[in-house]
């Protein structure tokens, strides 16, 4: 296993992430022995975890929601075509939950996400 984790991420108090902390020599050399240990034990896991599952899971999910929007919209002409004004409307709400599903978890905000509030509404200090 590659020395990926170098640091540690710990929290800041407030219910926000603070800064890495940088291990030390010690934590390293026995987390390189952990790592290589479970390469020994379960060489199956250790591929599973060396990948990048939330990278991984972020585009399947919206690859398999961008296919039920293609369904949805297939559904929907189908019920044009055929003037069955019930199956539109399912193809319309299966087209909607699939555009939601495939983007429900991008972070579309351009603020910064680490905000820090330094005044409470009603704190005089």
């Amino acid at each position: 296993m590659a020395s990926r984790v170098l640091d540690f991420v710990v929290p800041a108090g407030n219910g926000q992430w603070g800064a890495a902390v940088p291990l030390s020599e010690f934590e390293k050399r026995e987390l390189e022995l952990i790592g290589h240990g479970l390469e020994g034990d379960d060489p199956r896991l250790a591929g599973l975890l060396s990948r990048d599952i939330a990278a991984l899971s972020l585009r399947t999910r919206i690859s398999r929601g961008l296919m039920l929007f293609a369904a949805g919209v297939g559904v929907l002409l189908l019920g044009l075509v055929i003037r069955v004004p019930p199956v539109g409307i399912a193809g319309f709400a299966v087209m909607n939950g699939g555009a939601y599903w495939a983007i429900k978890d991008l972070r579309w905000s351009l603020r910064s996400r680490n905000r820090h509030v330094g005044q409470l509404e009603g704190n005089s200090e």
